[in-house]
């Protein structure tokens, strides 16, 4: 009899320890899910970058609304989709406030992963929040060589570095052969003085003349100067590298003191800049755009909704296109992750390899700097006209520019 009890009691507790290991596997295997994906993030909602990216917050909430009218995002340990939200803060164009916030977002919010601020200073110390607490950080509108030159692990960015920012405009300017001669005016600061450091021995490798280059200080208010001696040296072409607020002023007082040359590129030549300076005067200049109507790589018809939905027009915020590649990867690597976990979602984002809005991306291995290029666009009439590659091309350009 005691055989026997000793037996049933060993086979129960047996069998107890079955389900007890069985109810741990699932555990492990199904862990709680959270209630949403959290994505966090500072936009320059004040300050002088939000001349650019002001309302991007309200791009940021209409693409995670698209994405929850569809259910969310699939997770696959959950075995179910999970819905986004955006947890976003104004940094006012600050580093010392993006760094506070980034802090905010990682220790206080628990966000699963971040999404880079506007402008490579802001990113330099935004990312370093990241790389201190292991959270994988995607930067959006930062492609200076400095972020990703520095060994970070937790950091990717969508767009190529500085350097090769004009290189699809000087293989336009190769392919007519027009211009010979150009001048460059690059504001002292981190991102136009990469974009100047591939751009002028880009230009002498197509076989044109630089007869003009300085490096102008970056809070300049008076161009005489530099002004003075472009008249000297009469390019046709005169390239300026630097944020809006820089290439307003120049260009302002270029044209008030008969500065004509047969083309200005202005690399960033949106809203802040054809705004400050008026439509009339704006015309014919060239820039750099990542997108515009007309380019169909990938979905262009889910960022058009963002668009109309958020109440954004491309003419206005170019870069709008820039974030929208950093929500695309982001997709991609939460779909293809294994888990909402950092490691996992860090892993999934550096082995992408996905067609954007803006072209195929995919992430160097070693420094996380993606592969997204701009294309050379120019207003003509109010509207930016991609000029190059052909495949691409919703209009020619116009060169030399009428006389205005």
């Amino acid at each position: 009899m005691r055989r026997g009890r000793r037996r049933l009691l060993g086979k129960a507790l047996a069998g107890c320890c079955c389900l007890l290991s069985m109810l741990v596997a699932v555990g492990q295997a199904q862990p709680t899910a959270p209630e949403t994906i959290l994505i966090g993030g500072t936009i320059a909602q004040s300050g002088p970058m939000s001349a650019e990216v002001g309302p991007f917050k309200k791009l940021m909430d209409v693409w995670a609304d698209m994405i929850n009218e569809k259910g969310g995002l699939q997770v696959k340990v959950h075995r179910k989709k999970l819905p986004v939200k955006f947890v976003v803060y104004d940094d006012a164009s600050k580093q010392e406030n993006a760094v506070k916030f980034y802090e905010r977002l990682v220790t206080v919010d628990q966000v699963h992963l971040l999404i880079g601020p506007y402008s490579s200073p802001l990113t330099f110390a935004a990312s370093t929040v990241a790389e201190k607490h292991g959270i994988p950080m995607v930067a959006a509108e930062a492609n200076s060589t400095a972020i990703f030159t520095r060994g970070f692990n937790w950091l990717v960015g969508v767009i190529d570095d500085g350097p090769k920012w004009s290189n699809h405009y000087f293989e336009l300017l190769q392919a007519e052969g027009k211009v010979k001669t150009v001048g460059f005016v690059i504001q002292d600061t981190l991102h136009a003085k990469e974009v100047g450091s591939g751009a002028v021995p880009r230009a002498r490798d197509i076989g044109l003349e630089v007869v003009f280059e300085e490096t102008v200080q970056a809070n300049i208010t008076d161009f005489t100067p530099t002004i003075t001696k472009l008249k000297t040296a009469n390019p046709d072409l005169i390239y300026v590298s630097a944020f809006p607020p820089f290439a307003i002023g120049f260009y302002k007082q270029a044209l008030e003191l008969g500065l004509n040359p047969r083309e200005y590129h202005i690399i960033h030549h949106g809203a802040a800049f054809r705004n400050a300076v008026g439509e009339a005067n704006a015309i014919y200049v060239t820039g750099e755009n990542y997108w515009m109507p007309g380019i169909n790589y990938g979905k262009p018809e889910v960022f058009e909704e963002v668009l109309k939905r958020s109440g954004i027009r491309m003419e206005d915020y170019p870069w709008a296109s820039i974030h929208m590649f950093a929500f695309e990867a982001i997709q991609a690597a939460v779909e293809q992750a294994e888990s909402l976990q950092p490691a996992a979602l860090l892993s999934a984002l550096k082995g992408l390899d996905i067609i954007t809005l803006g072209g195929r991306l995919r992430f160097d291995p070693k420094t996380g700097q993606g592969t997204l290029n701009p294309f050379p666009t120019q207003i003509q009439h109010g509207k930016y006209v991609t000029l190059w590659p052909k495949e691409i091309a919703t209009g020619s350009h116009i060169y030399p520019r009428p006389a205005q």
